[in-house]
């Protein structure tokens, strides 16, 4: 009988809690329609930022040329967006090096296969600074940049 008794008030005392705590549950819940009414505003506020977005990018670009906003948003974020211009001149840069490399290994080996007798160490190092100077030349020169 205790065992019973001891159920029974377990499961009293646990309807009361649920019955306690489903007012909170209910008051804090906010219908559908009010959920949809703050997101249109939302998209409302949302869609006029952009507008007025949209129109000072177009009224700074007629004012200072076109892309200025952009340049000017870039350097002012603190964030950096690398321009076509600056890619292409890093491009150029590792082409050069590249070049450097291949130009003086083929300098070192033609160098030391022209050199004679025991002078071959001293044509591979001449050649291969030729060959790196040389390369790097025609490297740079392969690669054209846009100056704007």
């Amino acid at each position: 009988m205790t065992t019973q008794y001891r159920m029974r008030s377990l499961a009293l005392g646990a309807v009361a809690l649920v019955m306690a705590a489903a007012p909170a549950a209910v008051a804090t819940a906010q219908p559908y329609y009010d959920r949809d009414a703050q997101y249109e505003a939302q998209q409302r506020d949302y869609q006029a930022r952009q507008a007025q977005y949209e129109n000072d990018r177009r009224e700074y670009d007629r004012r200072y040329g076109r892309g200025a906003y952009d340049r000017y948003y870039a350097s002012h974020s603190g964030g950096y967006e690398r321009t076509d211009r600056e890619a292409c001149h890093d491009e150029k840069k590792g082409n050069q090096v590249g070049g450097a490399i291949l130009g003086g290994i083929a300098g070192a080996v033609i160098g030391s296969n022209v050199a004679r007798g025991g002078g071959r160490e001293g044509g591979a190092i001449i050649g291969g600074v030729g060959g790196a100077a040389l390369g790097s030349n025609i490297a740079k020169n392969a690669t054209h940049c846009d100056e704007r």
